[in-house]
């Protein structure tokens, strides 16, 4: 039985807390570094994961597989499963405490993207964006080995 490229690393997401994504109001003291602005699309990454965290707490596996993930992984997701991306999402992500942590470091290239997240429990995977007219959409999870 051949392994799932999508859906399984989804898990990872379930659990996690979403931190890094604003900046404060408060001004560097002398001394510190400034923080790099957070660019439009590092924005719309994490807008991104913020509507997956929002949709996982609800339970919406349809606008998870419709707005949030490429058509790509929702046709591999459901092939996967052998049913609805929606279905295998909302039975897979549905966690109403589901709270995505993402990295400090977005990369953006063009009209592709990374993030790294972080699970509660230690557990490290790798975002990989794509920006499908002018939304970025999740492309692939792929867990990382925990630093």
């Amino acid at each position: 039985m051949q392994r799932p490229r999508g859906l399984p690393c989804l898990a990872v997401i379930v659990a996690v807390t979403v931190a890094g994504c604003g900046g404060s109001d408060k001004k560097p003291s002398a001394g510190q570094p400034r923080a790099d602005p957070v660019s439009m699309d590092q924005r719309g990454i994490l807008a991104t994961i913020d509507g997956l965290q929002t949709a996982s707490r609800t339970g919406d596996g349809q606008t998870i597989c419709d707005k949030l993930f490429t058509p790509e992984l929702v046709r591999s997701v459901a092939k996967s499963a052998k049913r609805s991306c929606a279905a295998e999402v909302r039975q897979k992500l549905s966690a109403p405490n589901a709270e995505i942590s993402v990295g400090r470091r977005i990369d953006v290239a063009g009209d592709r993207g990374m993030a790294i997240i972080r699970e509660q429990n230690g557990r490290v995977s790798k975002l990989s964006l794509l920006k499908q007219q002018g939304r970025w959409r999740i492309a692939r999870v792929t867990p990382q080995r925990s630093a």
